[in-house]
């Protein structure tokens, strides 16, 4: 019986059409709004990197700041804030976004520069130079980062040598390595209008799709394309299954399984079973291990959507005089416990709508629908939202147990630790 109201995930549909350079143009009208925001993403990310180019995506997203043929270094970003406007980017293994948000009268200058730095960019030496130390930087604050540290060597042991087992930002060595002619060639080899999906979404104008196409449909569709081949994730139970780190001044628990790929019926499952465990105080483990017997300070769990495959995740923080072991062996006796005790009608409907005003909570937000119809689109499906949560909405207890069974088992489970 559906539980939830999936007329809201309607807010990431949207008016698709292709260019003729292969661009996908995705128009997500909202009446009455104000705004309007701009997500272009290209199907490059981490995962696309050769051999000795580790960070190069995640280089090039700060360089598309860095000037182009008609925006100087840094007047991205003024022009941007001069306009009212805001603007961000992300990579992921996966993909490389870049989002924008102006009032209507202004969103046109978005096009520009998206079409003006798909053509090509300057990467001055200096601007080069000046980047990687911003990396640098950002390397040295993952590494202090107690959290951020033990999620990447747990996420080390979960993948492997695949590279979803790597960091995004590459290392201090690969860094030093890369170079404008590496940064040109990755963008020539993947930013272009046959990788990418563009996502308009607010108070469009009626010719919008027209304006579009007049600043990018222009754009070369030419580029090398993408290394093919590389397969999901395979866990190899032969590795080490535990992590200690020593960082910080309180014990810090990070109990991981590979998960299946977003796509899989599984997946969509097992966020269910993570659910039940631990989102909201009456859930298991937040009931359990953080409000009666407070055995941790708070606990959450997650799961990854790589689009080959993932990694859930279960964090607890050890509550001050707490034995770590005990805490490790309570929070690891419920995840086993709700393969054999399936969540009751209660628990169930409950976990659902959580994960469901999750979704609608973040996505009022029009940026936020921007970005998720944009991922959709060049990783997934349209529609992939709906299918998730039609699936989520049909799943039953037994599908909760089973996945627990399946994916949150003894024999795929690393466990680490940052102490003090």
């Amino acid at each position: 019986m559906t539980t939830v109201d999936l007329r809201a995930l309607d807010r990431v549909a949207g008016q698709a059409e292709t260019l003729d350079n292969g661009l996908r143009v995705v128009l997500v009208p909202q009446n009455g709004a104000e705004s309007i925001a701009v997500a272009l993403c290209y199907r490059a990310g981490s995962r696309d990197e050769n051999p000795g180019e580790s960070g190069l995506a995640h280089f090039l997203e700060h360089m598309m700041f860095k000037g182009s043929a008609t925006y100087e270094p840094g007047a991205i970003d003024r022009l941007t804030q001069r306009l009212g406007g805001t603007n961000n980017a992300f990579t992921s293994h996966d993909a490389t976004l870049y989002h924008f948000q102006f009032e209507r009268g202004s969103w046109g200058e978005a096009l520009r520069i998206e079409s003006d730095r798909m053509r090509g960019l300057s990467l001055l030496p200096e601007e080069v130079d000046s980047e990687r130390e911003v990396i640098l930087e950002e390397i040295r604050m993952v590494e202090d980062d107690p959290w951020d540290a033990l999620e990447q060597a747990v996420a080390r042991r979960v993948f492997g040598d695949h590279p979803y087992g790597r960091s995004v930002l590459g290392t201090r060595e690969s860094l030093r390595s890369l170079d404008a002619v590496a940064l040109r060639s990755f963008h020539r080899r993947h930013y272009r209008p046959g990788r990418a999906v563009l996502v308009c979404a607010g108070g469009l104008p009626p010719d919008a799709m027209e304006l579009v196409e007049a600043a990018l449909g222009g754009a070369a569709a030419g580029g090398e394309g993408s290394p093919g081949g590389l397969g999901p994730p395979v866990f190899d139970p032969r590795r080490r299954r535990r992590v200690e780190l020593r960082r910080g001044e309180t014990p810090r628990l990070l109990v991981a399984h590979p998960a299946p790929a977003p796509d899989d019926p599984a997946h969509v499952h097992l966020r269910l079973a993570l659910a039940v465990l631990c989102s909201g105080r009456a859930s298991r483990v937040q009931r359990d291990l953080v409000e009666e017997d407070p055995l941790a300070l708070w606990a959450s769990a997650t799961v990854t959507g790589h689009r080959l495959g993932g990694m859930a995740t279960l964090s607890a923080e050890a509550a001050p005089g707490v034995d770590p072991e005990r805490l490790e062996g309570e929070l690891c006796a419920r995840v086993e416990g709700l393969a054999s005790r399936p969540p009751d009608a209660e628990e169930l409907g409950r976990a659902k709508r959580i994960l469901f005003a999750d979704w609608v909570f973040l996505h009022e937000a029009i940026a936020e629908r921007a970005v998720t119809a944009a991922l959709e689109q060049a990783l997934f499906r349209p529609g992939f939202s709906r299918d998730s949560f039609e699936a989520l909405s049909a799943a039953t207890a037994s599908d909760v147990a089973a996945a627990c069974a399946a994916s949150l088992s003894a024999g795929t489970r690393i466990v680490g630790w940052s102490r003090p």
